[in-house]
């Protein structure tokens, strides 16, 4: 038990550089094994389910009530990731038209703007230096909202020529978000704040394994096809990017007066959706492999948000040291 402790620790103190080496064992191992990662794909609700609880159970709330005595900037930031990328895909798919699109992609769209924001929002705030209440909240709110927008959501964006079972999907999402929110406040109560913390870096570890895992689901076949049609690999990659860097250079512009920092994080988790929870929850109802292409390439920009923060934060780093040093040489 020591020694799977210790290797969890390990695993879990890599951080960024652990999500990236997640993201090369999911992209390359199915390569060697072919068809492995479509073998794990009925296992991804557990996956999803393990993120749910661990990102659950360690939720800090001690800060939250100076949050809730300025309501308006949560609900607008609420309001905001939830609405503008569907309403954006929505007005794309309306203008340009859904039959010009393989129905398996504008599946995969409607799904991403229905989506709440990845659980590693706050984590972002973290490496970023930001104070965590916000995120926190923000990804609260959404993620409580989720299982009761997401079903009108996906059917609005998806439009009538994409069928979209609302009361299944909304039924999963109360299910997976709403027992993993149990299972988190059990674990906490067991186990307790203090304990959680002595354990960070062994779940952590669990995290990152799991990471592996949901990388081999999602990307199975991936390289493969890079070889075979990489300019569809490259135009849905760029989507993906397009989508996650435009929401955060949109929501920095217009939601300034939010706050930098509180502007910031809102475009992140704009841009950056839980694509792989909707796909659990489509559990049961098979979804065309062009959804799970865009799925996992949607992934990218996740996996390697991180690695580009921490450079950044480096970078502007050593450009205050250097300020500082040249000003104690005057």
């Amino acid at each position: 038990m020591c020694r799977l402790r210790t290797l969890l620790s390990v695993v879990g103190m890599q951080g960024a550089r652990g999500m990236s080496i997640a993201l090369c064992v999911g992209a390359f191992v199915p390569v060697i094994f072919p068809g492995l990662g479509v073998a794990l794909r009925p296992g991804l609700p557990l996956m999803i389910a393990v993120f749910l609880v661990n990102a659950f159970a360690q939720l800090d709330l001690g800060h939250a009530r100076q949050e809730f005595t300025r309501p308006l900037r949560l609900l607008t930031a609420t309001g905001w990731v939830m609405l503008v990328v569907p309403t954006l895909f929505w007005a794309i798919l309306n203008v340009v038209g859904r039959d010009r699109f393989d129905p398996g992609f504008v599946l995969a769209l409607s799904l991403q703007a229905g989506a709440a924001p990845i659980m590693a929002t706050p984590a972002v705030a973290v490496v970023l230096g930001i104070e965590v209440t916000f995120p926190v909240l923000l990804l609260l709110t959404t993620m409580s909202i989720q299982p009761f927008t997401a079903p009108f959501l996906v059917s609005w964006v998806a439009g009538t020529a994409i069928p979209v079972d609302s009361f299944v999907l909304g039924r999963n999402l109360f299910v997976m978000v709403g027992g993993s929110a149990l299972a988190a406040a059990s674990l906490r109560l067991w186990l307790g704040r203090a304990r959680l913390e002595v354990y960070r870096h062994e779940l952590a570890g669990i995290n990152l394994l799991v990471f592996a895992l949901f990388g081999l689901a999602m990307f199975d076949g991936v390289v493969v096809r890079i070889f075979r049609e990489p300019l569809l690999l490259l135009g849905l990659s760029a989507i993906a990017f397009i989508v996650a860097l435009g929401s955060l250079g949109i929501a920095m512009g217009v939601l300034r007066g939010m706050g930098a920092d509180e502007a910031f994080i809102t475009g992140f988790a704009t841009g950056h959706r839980n694509v792989g929870l909707m796909a659990a929850a489509q559990y049961g109802s098979p979804l065309p492999e062009l959804t799970w292409l865009y799925f996992a390439l949607a992934q990218l920009p996740i996996y390697l948000t991180p690695q580009i923060i921490r450079a950044f934060v480096a970078a502007r780093g050593s450009v205050l040291n250097g300020a500082l040093s040249g000003r104690k040489g005057e």
